[in-house]
């Protein structure tokens, strides 16, 4: 029987999706979670009760965002939702999983205007394909992206 892949917030131990990430990201994250998990929630997508992608949503400022501090004050306080810590395991690359993400997300949240920022050049395209748009670069080859806001939204 096929069961297809499903997107929700997860509720159970947010430690099962640390488990997919890179290592250095979860040194990352701890103490970021241990701070910022009352503002913050996981969402996946699941295969057979497996985490096959997911990511953070989070809805308040994080020490990690100094790099773009005066945009991310600005778009806490409009409401916006900062992703963070996407990812996809690696042996289901390639079958548009972090799309799928991104799009079940923004069905589950459908008035809101996402952002992000990514440190690797390579991800932009992703981003773009997905609808969203740089915003900035800062001195740490970082960038800032914002989702495209409907037309009646001003950024």
């Amino acid at each position: 029987m096929f069961m297809p892949i499903k997107f929700q917030k997860y509720t159970a131990q947010s430690e099962d999706f640390f488990k997919i990430l890179p290592e250095d990201w979860v040194e990352n994250l701890g103490p970021i979670w241990t701070k910022e998990r009352g503002k913050a929630a996981v969402f996946v997508l699941l295969d057979a009760d497996r985490i096959v992608a997911g990511g953070i949503i989070f809805s308040g400022l994080t020490e990690d965002m100094d790099g773009f501090k005066e945009e991310a004050i600005a778009f806490v306080a409009s409401g916006y939702l900062y992703i963070g810590y996407l990812w996809v395991i690696e042996s289901r690359r390639g079958e548009n999983l972090g799309s799928l993400w991104l799009t079940a997300l923004k069905a589950y949240f459908p008035e809101t205007i996402f952002w992000l920022t990514i440190e690797e050049d390579k991800l932009k395209h992703f981003y773009l394909k997905n609808g969203f748009r740089i915003l900035k670069e800062n001195t740490h080859r970082e960038w800032l992206l914002l989702m495209e806001a409907p037309e009646d939204v001003k950024v």
